[in-house]
C-alpha cells in the first residue's frame, strides 16, 4: 500500500504536504511528492526533485514565499 503525506505526518511528526517549503542543508526547496518513507524535494533553481527523509528537513512556515519558477528556455544570465 502506498505511503501518503498523512502517513509521513503521523510517523515523523512533521507538517508534510505537497508544496510545503523546506530547507535541505540550508538550501530552500519545495516538497513535490512521497516515495516510500522519503519525500521528494525540488531545491530552488533545480529541475528535478530528490529524495530526503522527512526528519532531515527543516520545515518553513506555511506562509513562506514560493520558489521562483525555473524557465527551461532561458539562457544563463538572462
Amino acid at each position: 500500500m502506498p505511503v501518503s503525506f498523512e502517513d509521513i505526518r503521523n510517523r515523523f511528526q512533521v507538517p508534510a504536504r505537497k508544496g510545503a517549503r523546506v530547507l535541505v542543508r540550508g538550501q530552500p526547496g519545495t516538497v513535490t511528492t512521497v516515495r516510500g518513507l522519503t519525500l521528494r524535494v525540488r531545491l530552488d533553481g533545480m529541475r528535478w526533485s530528490q529524495p530526503y527523509m522527512p526528519d532531515e528537513l527543516q520545515w518553513l512556515p506555511a506562509d513562506a514565499p514560493e520558489a521562483p519558477q525555473v524557465d527551461a528556455e532561458a539562457e544563463p544570465g538572462d
